[in-house]
Parts: structure tokens; sequence; C-alpha cells
């Protein structure tokens, strides 16, 4: 073969081969944060596994996942699919720079928390991590701040009373309830105060499980030995300083309270308390992640909880929120279209979460009241 021509050939392929080894994987576009001038912000969680989270392990997104705004900043889980699949509609439907990616802020809520505490600022969310004590449902951080730090609310928030006036609510998306589970083989506690430096329950603050969950396993008499615990804790004012431990001085409350489920994970599975309470997939995906860490019960819930998205559009600059608001209605208007048809993307998102499991019986019969006989 002609010299110059296999040089001429060999010249190729070391181009086509170093343009291949310089070519960088595709760069994740930066999260857009939000501020006044954001177009739409949406909450997210990024430690409220498995339904609002962000992801750090490969694989963890299905490859036909919808790609939206949230899934391409890192987040993902049940509630997050949703809302990613409603936003990718929403913006796909909407003329040549009416809405982008870009035009879509992202706040993540316990990043947030973590700032605050770690400033030392006195906010509902920094009393929430400390305090082993109820408070009231509708002082949750997540729906002071929606409205006013972010309009749309994507995670797994549950529809009560109290939170139902002065947001718009989407259909119920998911039902799961309180349920808690212990350390796989560890003999439960024969009194409230047998381990009195130890609490017997651990929870994560400002979710349902502070009141209606040790509420309703006291109605259900699921743990009879300590209701004076759950009694005591129901009753206590978390604002009052000379409120004493039920076991008496030096010892810890019966009922601990944790700023996030990761960090209440982490203790249950270090031992530093006998029973976790909480939404069942929630504490149960949680606990799945620490290595080694088995556990018991957790068969059974005592609530039923519905999931929703929740929204209120920020003020805008003229006060008059207009196109915000026109935003947020779109984005449900788009969101309900997404749940209500058949095939619904609850279904998909329960497939892309939950892979390989099936929907209980009740979820199963929910998952038919929204969208009927599934084709």
């Amino acid at each position: 073969m002609n010299t110059a021509l296999l040089s001429s050939l060999f010249a190729c392929f070391a181009f086509i081969a170093g343009g291949v080894a310089e070519a960088e994987p595709p760069q994740q576009p930066p999260v857009t944060t939000c501020n006044e001038k954001t177009q739409l912000c949406i909450g997210v969680r990024s430690d409220a596994r498995p339904f609002s989270y962000r992801s750090s392990l490969p694989g963890e997104k299905a490859s036909d996942a919808a790609r939206g705004p949230l899934e391409r900043a890192g987040y993902t889980g049940y509630m997050v699919r949703i809302c990613d699949a409603a936003l990718a509609e929403m913006i796909l439907d909407a003329k040549p720079g009416e809405l982008t990616f870009n035009d879509i802020g992202i706040y993540d809520i316990d990043e947030a928390r973590e700032k605050e505490a770690s400033a030392g600022a006195a906010t509902v969310a920094g009393k929430d991590a400390t305090t082993n004590n109820t408070i009231s449902p509708i002082n949750d951080s997540r729906f002071l701040d929606l409205g006013v730090k972010f309009d749309i609310l994507c995670d797994p928030a549950t529809i009560t009373n109290e939170r139902r006036n002065g947001f718009m609510v989407s259909a119920p998306l998911f039902l799961t309830g309180i349920s808690y589970i212990t350390r796989k083989g560890e003999d439960p506690p024969d009194k409230i105060c047998s381990y009195p430096k130890k609490p017997l329950i651990g929870l994560v603050g400002g979710t349902t499980a502070q009141n209606e969950g040790i509420n309703a396993l006291l109605i259900a008499h699921e743990l009879p030995k300590f209701e004076d615990a759950l009694i005591d804790y129901l009753r206590g004012d978390p604002l009052n300083p000379d409120s004493k431990p039920l076991c008496g001085e030096g010892t810890e409350n019966r009922v601990k309270s944790y700023s996030g489920y990761t960090a209440a994970a982490n203790a249950f599975c270090h031992d530093d308390f006998h029973y976790f309470v909480g939404d069942l997939e929630i504490i149960t995906e949680n606990v799945k992640m620490i290595p080694g860490c088995a556990y018991d019960n957790g068969t059974r819930t005592y609530t039923n909880d519905r999931y929703a998205v929740f929204g209120k559009a920020r003020p805008e600059n003229d006060d008059s929120g207009t196109a915000r608001q026109l935003l947020v209605a779109s984005f449900f208007e788009f969101l309900s279209q997404k749940v209500v048809f058949n095939p619904s993307i609850l279904d998909k998102a329960f497939g892309d979460t939950f892979q390989g499991a099936t929907p209980s019986h009740k979820l199963d019969v929910f998952y038919w009241s929204v969208r009927g006989e599934r084709e």
C-alpha cells in the first residue's frame, strides 16, 4: 500500500481517537437558585428518601425519566418524578422564550434548614431540630416558606386540615401511614425508664409523626407499656423551661426529635433509641441505606396519610403576582392531566422509585380510585 496513503489513514484515525479522548461528558446545567426574579421556584428535599432526595448513587434514575429541571439538578424520588413530569410538559408546551429550564429555580428545604441551624438562627426549623416535644403542624417551616421562598412544595407532604387553607392542593398522589420499626434482635424495654439515658422513640421534627403519629400509636394501644410516656409527650409544652424529663433529672426525654431522616436513621442504627416512628416507606428506606442495619416490625400502618403537592405563588415586585399565579395554576393543570389520565404518572413514578416492588393492596386500590383500571 502507498506509504503516503497509510500516513494519511493513521493521521485520520489519530485525529478521531484524540477527539474521542478529549471529549468530555456533557456537564449538568447549573442549578438555578431562587430569587425574586425567578419565574417559578420549586421547593424540594434532599433528605426525604424515597420521595424527595438528592441522589449521590449511580443508576438511581430511570433511563427514560422525564429529564425535567429537578432531575437535571440531581434530585429524584417518587414525588420529584411526578413534579418533574409536569414541569417538563410545561416547558415543552410553552411558546419559544416563554418558559425555559433556566426560568425554574430550586429551593432545597433541607439545605436551608442546615444553614439556618449552623448560623444559630432562631427559626422554626431550628426549633424542630432541638425540641423534644410537639409543635403545631402548621408551624412546619415548609409551609411557612411556601409562597414566601418558593411557589410549589414537591415533597412527601401529608394532606391535613391545617394545610388545606391558603394553599393550592393537588389530588392525592400516594397513600401511606405512620408505622414504627425496631432494631432486629433487640429486646424491647420492660418499663418506661428501663434505659433512662436513652430515649424510647425517635422521630423527625416538623412531620406528622410528632402529633398524629404518636397519637395513633396511643389510640391503637400498640405500645401499652409506654402509654404514660406518649401521653406525657403529647401534653408537653416545648416552650416551658421548667418541664422536666419523665424519668427525672439528668435523663433523656422519652421521645426525641431529629432534624432530618438521615440523622434519625443513623441514630437508630447506632442504637441511640428503641422505636423509630414515621411514615412507613420513608423510615424503612432510610434505614436500608445504612449497611448492616436490620430492622423488625414495619408491617402495619396506624394512619392513612395522603401525600400531595402544595402551591402558593410568591408575590412579585408589583405585589400583584398575577404572572406567577398563572404559572402555578398552569403547573397544577398539567399535573392533574398527568395523574388522572390513564396511563398515569403515578404508576411510572412508583415503578421507577420502588423498582421490582408491587404496590400493597391498599395502595393498589388507591391508584385504581385515582386513574381507573390500569391499561
